[in-house]
């Protein structure tokens, strides 16, 4: 299960400061500038949550929600796009990996 986010770059030390949890960190989040992944956003940032099961998933989200941080939750085009970016960027990672280990 995954889900994107999108918020201003007046809001990174409070994203800071939530993915400093313990619980943020074993899930591993993944936050980027928003101009870096090449689409129409000129600033801000995405953050890319992803969870093995549902229950880690559920809390997740519940635990940004309540932060009531001002991130937006992202559907459709704009989503999918940042999935895709993040998948390419992990798929490069592990054939880089590979090609050490290989």
């Amino acid at each position: 299960m995954e889900a994107a986010y999108y918020y201003e770059s007046k809001s990174k030390p409070e994203v800071e400061k939530l993915l400093e949890d313990d619980f943020f960190k074993r899930l591993g989040p993944t936050d980027r500038e928003a101009k870096l992944l090449g689409n129409k956003r000129e600033s801000g940032f995405y953050l890319y949550v992803k969870a093995a099961s549902e229950d880690k998933f559920t809390e997740a989200v519940k635990k940004i929600a309540d932060s009531r941080i001002e991130l937006v939750k992202l559907t459709g085009e704009e989503e999918q796009m940042v999935f895709d970016a993040i998948h390419k960027e992990e798929d490069e990672a592990a054939e880089g990996m590979g090609a050490i280990f290989g």
